[in-house]
């Protein structure tokens, strides 16, 4: 079995733009410390590189209205994913054929997937969601798409940019998945910090707490930003 497949190539449903989903982990386990030995599915344009289409604006296919993208050219980028390492990786592996496209649930039988290790799963028609997750054991998710895509829910967290936005997305329904700049300590009453956080001693990988499946599922979690959203942060606090 190769180390990655294609899981869904199609249009975006997002902006019907050109994507590819492929999930990696297969046989070389993540490098991810936070997250653990879990399956990362890439959402990505599938007719240039990430770092094109984050430079271009075309990452809006795949990452919709997250304001974490940036401005549309590449400035102002805070997201924590590094689109240059993993997600141009597997895209150049993509353009080589080196990824088979035929594929089943049973590929996932026994796993822990990561929906949209990069790119927002709202941009993937649900039934691709529906059948990974149905063989799996476990995932995680997040969506910056909350307002549109209710049918989500049982699947993955709502990505909230502020407390209000919490809170509205809580009162549809969602559990939420929230980012505070580094050093912050405000928590809204249902919100608990990650356990896989370095405020809070990361203390068990994504993979062991799978707290982040959406569905059912008491409370919502908070976490410092990490990544280039800290790095963003902390310039716009020395500039200020």
């Amino acid at each position: 079995m190769a180390n990655g497949i294609i899981i869904y190539r199609g249009p975006s449903l997002l902006d019907g733009a050109p994507i590819v989903v492929i999930a990696t982990g297969f046989k070389v386990k993540s490098e991810n410390t936070k997250t653990g030995a879990m399956i990362q599915t890439y959402i990505l344009r599938s007719d240039m590189p990430p770092t094109v289409a984050v430079k271009t604006g075309a990452d809006a296919s795949i990452c919709g209205n997250c304001a974490l993208r940036g401005n549309g050219d590449g400035s102002g980028r805070r997201c924590y994913v590094t689109v240059g390492k993993g997600p141009q990786a597997v895209y150049r592996a993509f353009a080589r054929g080196k990824y088979p496209s035929v594929w089943s649930q049973h590929n996932f039988n026994g796993r822990k997937v990561r929906l949209g290790a990069y790119g927002d799963p709202a941009a993937v028609p649900i039934e691709i969601w529906k059948t990974v997750t149905y063989a799996a054991t476990g995932w995680t998710g997040y969506t910056h798409q909350w307002r549109t895509t209710p049918a989500l829910q049982p699947y993955v967290m709502a990505s909230a940019d502020s407390p209000e936005d919490a809170l509205q997305a809580q009162m549809r329904g969602w559990r939420t998945f929230r980012v505070v700049l580094p050093g912050a300590v405000e928590r809204l009453e249902n919100e608990g910090r990650c356990p896989a956080s370095a405020e809070a001693g990361k203390k068990l990988t994504c993979s062991i707490c799978m707290a982040c499946s959406g569905g059912k599922r008491r409370g919502s979690i908070v976490i410092q930003a990490h990544g280039g959203f800290a790095v963003m942060a902390n310039i716009n606090r020395k500039a200020a």
